[in-house]
């Protein structure tokens, strides 16, 4: 009976923190668990918002005269990157002790740059360079323009496991002489 209550609470721990909640990634679990370089890149992190990213090629002017008038042809390719809410990435390059570059997809320099710096609560959250009042972040060796998920900050999920040593003795009782 002792065996199966044990293996019955074992059950219930485990079920109960496998379902582990994502939570803010901040600096002050960084620090708190003096989280290295190898242990960060072996953390599943995930972003908390949908982020766009939006390339477009220059505008090319192309102009003919018919018919007495002048006609202007223009076109713009546009490229889209999303990352979607909730996507799993890894740590490509933890830049110094305030900065992660996390990456969603495979191939290099496909990392977004988070940093705790300048956050009133440590969480990472998603960096940029402001240029003309928008963030331009740097993707796959090109520039884009932040579109959607300013605000995006890294998740992760932490399970606190307990080990506690507990022995039992059941006391017979004691008789009168």
């Amino acid at each position: 009976m002792k065996n199966i209550k044990i293996q019955l609470g074992v059950l219930a721990i485990v079920f109960f923190t496998s379902c582990s909640p994502k939570i803010p990634f901040t600096q002050a679990v960084r620090e708190k668990y003096k989280l290295t370089n190898q242990e960060l890149s072996k953390l599943q992190f995930y972003i908390s918002d949908e982020v766009t990213l939006k390339n477009g090629t220059p505008t090319e002017i192309d102009k003919t005269v018919e018919d007495g008038k002048l006609i202007i042809k223009t076109s713009k390719n546009d490229e889209l990157v999303v990352i979607k809410s909730k996507t799993p990435g890894t740590v490509e390059e933890a830049v110094d002790l305030t900065t992660l570059k996390v990456a969603y997809e495979d191939g290099m320099n496909k990392g977004l740059v988070f940093m705790s710096k300048g956050d009133k609560n440590g969480y990472y959250r998603l960096s940029g360079v402001v240029d003309g009042g928008r963030y331009k972040i740097s993707y796959n060796n090109q520039e884009y323009y932040l579109q959607a998920g300013a605000g995006a900050v890294l998740l992760f999920k932490k399970k606190s496991l307990k080990d506690i040593q507990q022995t039992e003795k059941v006391a017979k009782g004691k008789k009168v002489n």
